[in-house]
């Protein structure tokens, strides 16, 4: 019993710590579905909030809606690049402006989920200058098994090293949920602007599985896939494609 305290403590220690490290940047996220039949009246007071609370680069906000899936039609709103200073600021005016004229057009709506950006699996998209946001996302969303998240994080540092040496152009970002759900729940999100973009992996003489196992050793791919599909849940994977919505996001609204 006293092992298992101490084991409950330390757990909740490194999950506080994690939320409060000044260095690392956090996102957040909602997702919303609009009432049927009010999907122009939802936009239309969502945007009216930007206006008024997220219009400058520290208040900015980001929304995609989902175009694939049982989501389809749902809104995803992003806060990115938070830091824990930030928590600590007063929205409660935001808060009342939204229960008050957008909640009452929302079907369904997720709560805040609290994200931490892993540097390791982060391709082509710089802190410094994040830029604007791509047009189009695909969103994988992992659940991962208790004790597998080692070979669960492995495959993918791994895989964002590859695709790095193989001169990959879009832009990759991976996530944990830090409060609001599993923490054992990565999202995998790849952004591009046109379909036919040219990723710049074509006409390769290598495969990725070649160059996997010559920056890692013969038979690691192999081994390293195997642990990843171990890793995951039974109900483990699902991906999203989104789109940008422009009038709903910082610095492209009319």
């Amino acid at each position: 019993m006293k092992n298992l305290i101490v084991a409950l403590i330390l757990i909740f220690s490194l999950s506080l710590n994690a939320q409060r490290n000044p260095d690392n940047d956090y996102w957040n996220s909602w997702r919303y579905t609009p009432k049927k039949g009010m999907v122009a009246e939802f936009e239309s007071a969502v945007a009216k909030k930007m206006q008024k609370f997220n219009a400058t680069p520290e208040t900015a906000m980001f929304t995609y809606k989902i175009v694939t899936g049982r989501n389809s039609g749902t809104y995803e709103r992003v806060e990115s690049m938070k830091y824990p200073k930030d928590y600590d600021k007063d929205r409660s005016a935001e808060g009342e402006y939204w229960a008050k004229n957008v909640d009452p057009l929302v079907e369904k709506s997720s709560g805040q989920l609290r994200w931490d950006r892993i540097n390791g699996a982060t391709l082509n998209w710089d802190p410094e200058n994040p830029g604007t946001p791509s047009r189009y996302l695909e969103r994988t969303t992992y659940d991962v098994k208790p004790g597998k998240v080692t070979h669960f994080r492995r495959f993918m540092a791994r895989v964002t090293k590859i695709l790095e040496k193989r001169g990959a152009k879009d832009t990759r970002l991976m996530f944990r949920c830090i409060s609001g759900s599993s923490e054992n729940m990565f999202v995998v999100v790849r952004g591009w602007n046109n379909y036919q973009d040219d990723w710049g992996m074509r006409d390769l003489e290598t495969t990725f599985r070649e160059d996997y196992n010559e920056e890692f050793g013969w038979g690691t791919f192999e081994e390293d896939l195997q642990n990843f599909r171990d890793s995951l849940e039974s109900w483990g994977e699902m991906t999203e494609t989104m789109e940008l919505v422009p009038s709903l996001t910082t610095g492209m609204m009319n």
